[in-house]
Formats: structure tokens, sequence, C-alpha cells
């Protein structure tokens, strides 16, 4: 077994117990816990390391909380190489994480609408400080050359973070320590281009931060904030299936009020696609409506004292009541407003939903409302036409086999509810279609939870199946304009500053200068630059760094690939879809 998970502050605690020659052996001894039978007794662990060595473990909830609750019996304790690796063998407790997890029937924490506070606090400049410095630390050595101490002072200042409250810092600060422990350990997981994007998002929040700029969104949250909404009266859309990487699964029921305005409820648990079913056909957390989430999908809910979070996720406090209602067919009010506006303002509110964090995102608005008529199957997608232009529909497996039924409804009118996938321009992730055409049975009344329901052939009519080719693939990712600077990036984030500084930029500079992408060329020269510039002492080595202009140079040029690419990925959509 391996060592209990430890609280982030707390490995660098014990790390600068050690003495310089036992730290710098931490990294090398981490295999020596895979040896260790780490015995777990209600509050405590113990592990015998040898006849006369044994590290003991009083614990807080399952979790190493101080350093001072590891005790090793050896004589060089507390200063000891056991007690290194123990928590930097260990995996990190993420406690926000755990607080924010999805949950069906949480108590809701209900506040007034936050006020936005346009100046950060000193001790949140001070935290934001330290967290910039700690990835600039990163980029230095890189995720090989990231050793226990770097991510031990990365997880000091994610917790000095918290405890200024700046949670969402915080949280990007944990997950790219736990990049660097998976790059160092060598773990398939680890991706340099995911670690590089988290760098490019923290650094860019710490910033901000550092400025001066302090709002509900640039903080994040300990834990889901809810504030009174009031009464609504709603109207099911459909209900979602997640299966979530993270090992939490579900549905998410969508709901429309009079308004036409999004509002989701989530009944997400712990668990693989095996919960979908159980979640599914579970009651509504909400009230006593006795509906179940499925149920929910196609009927309506009227809901008195509501709350509501910033992405618009209805709470299931204890003073919300709810009780069930007539539903709405989507080509009758409210529903039907959903298909009225544009595709190119709803490709720009997709896009735009992209660059919100998770926790202000509104619900909605990275999905699309599509009319459109069957053509047939391309490949393992359902095209659907659009006036001029072809959209494919695509899905897991329960959605795969429903849209291949679909495909034999040739010439078929449709109405769809679906997510838009930026990378993969004129492909959207399909959740739910409805159709006039369709004879659906009773229970499925207006519309095909496609990841739920299950149409059968009697259900379509149509000319038969048409097999078309597949979409070209286009090319994921950042254009290959800005290939030169990006790997640049990505080899700074996985091998540090000095694997920039030996490999020369000068060709790439001139070459982004003669496709007119000055910008991008100059920040490519200003990165080169600043990997090289290193001050040196009167004998000539090279004294520690601690300036700016480096992590600044990285950030900048990290910033302008990932506005680039996201522009070009939206005009890129557009064109696919026959919009200019």
């Amino acid at each position: 077994m391996t060592p209990p998970p430890v609280a982030p502050a707390v490995v660098a605690d014990v790390l600068d117990a050690l003495p310089p020659r036992l730290r710098k052996r931490v990294d090398a001894s981490l295999d020596r816990a895979a040896t260790w039978d780490v015995v777990v007794d209600g509050d405590t662990a113990r592990a015998e390391l040898d006849a006369d060595t044994a590290l003991t473990w009083t614990l807080t909830a399952g979790v190493l909380a101080t350093a001072d609750a590891l005790v090793c019996s050896c004589l060089l304790a507390p200063r000891c190489l056991h007690r290194g690796v123990a928590v930097a063998a260990a995996e990190i407790a993420d406690v926000a994480e755990a607080e924010a997890a999805p949950s069906v029937a949480v108590a809701d924490v209900v506040v007034e609408a936050p006020v936005e506070v346009a100046e950060a606090r000193e001790d949140e400049r001070a935290a934001a400080t330290a967290l910039w410095e700690a990835c600039a630390t990163v980029l230095r050595s890189g995720a090989t050359g990231s050793g226990a101490v770097v991510r031990a002072e990365l997880l000091r200042a994610a917790h000095v973070a918290r405890v200024a409250g700046l949670h969402r810092a915080s949280a990007g600060g944990l997950r790219i320590a736990a990049a660097l422990a998976a790059a160092r350990a060598g773990d398939s997981s680890f991706d340099r281009e995911v670690l590089t994007a988290e760098l490019v998002d923290l650094m860019l929040l710490c910033h901000d931060l550092r400025a001066g700029a302090a709002t509900t969104e640039l903080r994040g949250t300990a834990r889901r904030e809810y504030s009174p909404v009031g009464a609504l009266r709603l109207y099911g859309l459909c209900t979602e299936t997640v299966v979530a990487t993270s090992g939490y699964s579900g549905v998410v029921t969508h709901l429309v009020d009079e308004s036409g305005v999004l509002w989701t409820v989530p009944a997400i648990m712990p668990g693989g696609a095996e919960r979908v079913r159980a979640a599914a056909g579970g009651a509504v957390a909400i009230g006593e409506s006795g509906l179940t989430q499925r149920e929910l999908g196609r009927a309506g809910m009227l809901l008195s004292g509501g709350t509501g979070s910033p992405d618009r996720r209805l709470g299931a406090g204890k003073a919300v009541r709810a009780v069930a209602a007539s539903g709405a067919a989507w080509d009758a009010a409210p529903l039907a407003g959903l298909w009225e506006q544009p595709l190119d303002e709803q490709v720009a509110r997709a896009f735009h939903a992209d660059t919100r964090p998770a926790t202000h995102r509104p619900s909605g608005d990275d999905l699309l409302f599509l009319d459109g008529v069957v053509v047939g199957a391309a490949g393992g997608a359902l095209r659907l036409s659009l006036r001029s232009a072809h959209v494919d529909l695509v899905g897991g497996d329960r959605t795969r086999e429903n849209l291949r039924v679909l495909a034999g409804a040739g010439g078929v009118s449709l109405r769809v509810v679906g997510r838009l996938l930026p990378d993969r321009p004129g492909v959207v992730s399909a959740l739910a279609v409805s159709g006039a055409d369709l004879a659906l049975p009773s229970e499925l009344g207006h519309h095909v939870d496609l990841g739920l329901d299950q149409l059968q052939r009697s259900h379509v009519a149509g000319d038969g199946t048409r097999e078309l080719p597949p979409r070209p693939e286009v090319a994921a990712g950042t254009p290959q304009p800005l290939r030169p600077l990006e790997n640049v990036l990505h080899r700074v984030a996985l091998g540090g500053r000095a694997v920039a500084a030996v490999s020369s930029a000068s060709r790439d500079v001139a070459g982004l200068g003669r496709v007119g992408l000055r910008t991008t060329a100059d920040l490519l020269a200003d990165l080169a630059g600043a990997s090289r510039d290193r001050e040196r002492d009167v004998f000539g080595r090279v004294v520690r760094d601690a300036g700016d202009a480096f992590p600044v140079a990285w950030l900048r040029a990290g910033v302008h690939v990932r506005e680039f690419t996201r522009v070009a990925s939206r005009r890129a959509w557009l064109e696919a879809v026959g919009v200019t």
C-alpha cells in the first residue's frame, strides 16, 4: 500500500526540515515507498521499514494534515530521509476538489449575490506572487527537472493561495504539481501540451491577481455557492449522460425557464458508466416533485425559493420547494426560441464559453440548437444538411447506435441539441433529437435522449440509409504557422529554460516574418533571447535567475498561441458550416 495522502503544505514543511544533502537524495529514493507495507488502522497508519525503523502517521479524515503527525523512529528523525520519501511519494489530498465534487444531495451554500471587488487584498497579491514564482521555477527547470523540492514549493504556494481565498489558483497549482509527479514517474498520463496549457492559465491568472485585479471569477470558490433565484417555471429540454475521466458519472437534466434561460439539475456521483442508468432513474433532489431525472427532461417544474450557482446549476437546499408541471414540445414556447438564434451567434457563444472557468460558465452556453435534414451516414457520424452546409453528429456508444438508426431516415427533418467540438470543425456531439416525422412511442414524448433512449427502426421513416464519405480530417490544435513558437513553449515546459537557450530560433523568426506573422516572430525572438540572457558573476559562472523576464516572455508567447488558436478554430468551424 502507498503512503497515506498528504495535505499540500505538509510536503514542503517536511522537506524544509531536511539538511541539503538529504533533500537532494529524495527523488532518487522515491522507489523505496513502493516496498513499504503500510497498514492503516482507523486514524493511524504504520510502516515497519526495518527492524529498527518505523513510520507512524496520525491521520485527519484519512489525510496527513500536519508535518508533526508523521513520526519516524530512526535516530535522524525528524530530519530524516524516511519522512521526506513518505510525503514526496504520497498522493496530494485536494480538499477543495472533494468539497466541490458534484452530488445530488448536498446542502447548498446559499449566499447573497456576490459583490465584485476590483482591488486585490495584500494577502491575495502575496499569495499570487508566491504561486507565480513557483511556476517560474517550474519553467526554468522543466517537468523533467522539477523534483520533489520544486514540487514541494509549488504545493506550499498552492496551500497559501487557498488560505488567502484564491481557490481557482490553488486548484491550478495542484493540477500542475500532479502533472510534474506524473512526468517524473514516467506515467503515461503525462501530456506536455496539457501541462503547457495549465501553466499558461495559472500564470496569466497570477499575473492579473498580482496586478491588483480580483473578482469572484478570478478568486474562485472553495465550494459551489448558490444565490436566491426566486420562483421559476421550468420546462424540460433533455437529459444528458455524463461519464467523466475523473471517476464521476451520471446525468445532467437541462431545463429552460419562461424567459429562455437554460438551467441544469445534475445527478452525478462517484463511479463509472454503470451509474448512468441508476442516476437517470433516480428522484430529482430538488423539492418533492416525484419526478426522476429522466422524467424531468420531458416534463416541467414549478420552483419556489429556488437557488442557483453562477453556472446556472439549480440548488437542492431545504428551503427550496418544487412540484411537477407539464412540459413543452421543442416547437412550442419557450423551448422553440432556442432554435431562433442564428448559427454564427451560437458558434460565437460556444467558443466564448470555453474561455470561462467551469464554475462560472453559464449552463448551455456551449450548446448548439440545429435544424436540418438527414443526409445519411458518414463514417461513424450522422450527416445533417443545414441549407448550404453540412454538420456531422457524433457521440458515445448508445448515441452512435441511435444515430445509425436515424441514418435510415434520409430526407427527414430533425431538430437537434448538441455540443460544439472546438477542435473538430463542423462536428457536433449530439445530445438529443426531435422530429415531426419520427414515430416515437408515448414514453419518449417529444424527443429522444440519444445517450439514454433506444431508437428502433420502426420509429423512423425515410428513403433509406445513404453511405457517405467521412468528413475530411482537419488538423487539430495549433495552426501550422504557429508551430515553431508552440514547439518552443512545449520544449520549455518539458525540459526547462536550457532547452530553449540551446536551440537557435533565427530561422523560424525569419520564416514567420516572411509570411506576415510579425507579432508571432517578435514573441519567438523575445522568448529565445530571454532564455539565453543570463547574468554571470565575476568568475563567469551563471547567477541564479530570479527575475521575471524569462517567465513573462514565455507567458506572452503562450497567451498568443492560445488566443490565435481559438480564433483560427472558430473561423474554421464557421467555414465548415458555410457561415462567413
